[in-house]
């Protein structure tokens, strides 16, 4: 009786083995992860038979390409993965720099498949920048691929080849270990043109994929930035209201509305787009509390005409101590250097789609949150999602 209980345990462990392993490979070997800069709800027809969320968003405003990759990737907000713009003020050098992997404080999709699969599972990025292939591979990248040839203009079909050839070379989606393909397509101009090639550049990408790893084998995600560069160049012609906030010129005038409250000193020591950095030495050495001086601030800056509101950022990484947001169809401008810059329009909607991996065609209209991508392609390929990531999975 002994030797029969032993005998039908091991069958039933080695029965519940196979299942497992069965489990395990019949998730996605590949996914392929798609942000389609300022991509609008003109999604590509290709993925109709997929499921598409009609309007999907961003859960903050002021949105650029890093951290809207880097939200995607992490499932949160700036608030916690801290990548809150393409670039941003250094304190200590007063010098702009760029966002890098080693600015996301948190773990992001790539970084659990890796601790996941014991580093086997490939994470590939390719983008037209450096610095946004950089930030959509994470912490964890085996090749990230740019065009470095500032002389040779890279177009959707470009960079196509470039992520087929890296699919190829790297062999992804040849194994049951899933590996993670992450691309970043420009789509600025939205004229006819460039819609079609980019239109043919994801047919191409899609059936060649099918064709090497198989539809059912690969999980397509396809998003936008979520923003849209503004362009008001037309709005006073037709007496829309618009205007133009000067970025040096309201710290100026700051600097002295300070200086006649608690004497002179350089109390705004750098700025960078609409944000103020305070000089908090300066407010040390007069101890003034940093709250009273933003609160003085805040109350001059909404006086100003065009300032829609002010916010403190007091302490938060990458951000000043105040961020002016300015009314709808005013632009910034650097008036030392005469720089118009390009101010960005959050999108009111936009698709998130999934395609491939037997997943039902179906349209949902119910408003999605960006949060939910990334515990979604977690739960399809079977890892934990990332650590600072609170929204459920889709599906």
């Amino acid at each position: 009786m002994k030797n029969r209980y032993l005998y039908v345990t091991l069958l039933t462990m080695l029965a519940l083995s196979s299942q497992a392993q069965t489990e395990k490979g019949a998730g996605p070997r590949l996914v392929v992860n798609i942000t389609i800069d300022q991509l609008r709800n003109d999604y590509p027809a290709l993925f109709d038979d997929g499921c598409v969320y009609e309007q999907g968003f961003y859960p903050f405003s002021q949105i650029d390409l890093s951290s809207a990759i880097s939200s995607v990737m992490t499932g949160t907000t700036p608030f916690y993965h801290t990548v809150t713009a393409d670039k941003w003020l250094d304190r200590s050098t007063l010098q702009t720099v760029a966002a890098t992997p080693n600015d996301i404080a948190v773990s992001t999709i790539s970084d659990e498949l890796k601790m996941a699969t014991k580093g086997e599972g490939k994470v590939c990025a390719i983008a037209t920048k450096k610095e946004t292939a950089a930030l959509s591979a994470g912490h964890n990248a085996d090749k990230i691929v740019w065009n470095d040839d500032k002389k040779k203009k890279w177009n959707a079909i470009s960079l196509t080849d470039k992520a087929l050839q890296i699919l190829i070379q790297e062999e992804l989606g040849q194994d049951s270990i899933p590996d993670l393909l992450l691309l970043t397509y420009e789509n600025k101009e939205q004229n006819k043109s460039d819609n079609e090639t980019l239109n043919n550049a994801l047919v191409k990408l899609v059936s060649e994929i099918e064709k090497l790893i198989g539809k059912d084998n690969t999980l397509f995600v396809v998003t936008s930035s979520g923003y849209a560069d503004e362009n008001i160049s037309e709005y006073a012609k037709y007496n829309i209201p618009t205007g133009v906030y000067y970025t040096n010129r309201t710290a100026n005038l700051l600097n002295m509305y300070m200086g006649a409250l608690w004497g002179q000193g350089k109390y705004v020591e750098g700025t960078y787009r609409n944000h103020l950095y305070l000089n908090h030495q300066l407010l040390e050495s007069k101890r003034i509390a940093l709250s009273d001086a933003t609160m003085k601030a805040k109350e001059f800056l909404l006086q100003m005409t065009g300032v829609k509101s002010v916010s403190t950022h007091l302490y938060e990484q990458h951000m000043g101590d105040l961020v002016i947001e300015l009314n709808p169809g005013w632009q910034m401008q650097n008036d030392d250097t005469h720089e118009q810059i390009q101010t960005k329009q959050q999108l009111a909607y936009f698709p998130i789609i999934f395609y491939g991996a037997n997943i039902p065609a179906e349209r949902v209209k119910t408003p999605v949150s960006i949060e939910r991508i990334a515990p979604t392609i977690s739960k399809a390929i079977r890892i934990r999602a990332p650590n600072a990531c609170m929204a459920t999975p889709l599906f």
